[in-house]
């Protein structure tokens, strides 16, 4: 399972609960865009909003769709500006 460079399994000193991502260059895309969020219909939404958007597609096959879906990823998010380890904090 690839997981994103920035995960931790403890945040805050609590077990966080694991999240689901995707991120545009999973599909290929040379874009620095990740959607994260609780489950996988959620962060779906985010990303076919921003590659509407953002990357102007228009109609997004069926077979696009599953392809995003497959790479849906289990992951811990951590908001854009880093985590820090040693803090439990952002910096």
């Amino acid at each position: 399972m690839k997981l994103a460079p920035y995960f931790s399994a403890v945040r805050g000193g609590k077990r966080a609960n694991m999240e689901r991502l995707l991120r545009c260059r999973d599909l290929g895309v040379d874009c620095d865009f990740e959607a994260c969020g609780e489950n996988a219909e959620e962060v779906l939404k985010t990303a076919l909003d921003h590659a509407r958007a953002i990357h102007g597609l228009k109609d997004i096959s069926e077979k696009e769709r599953l392809r995003a879906r497959a790479a849906v990823q289990d992951a811990f998010c951590v908001p854009k500006g880093g985590y820090n380890p040693g803090g439990g904090g952002l910096y």
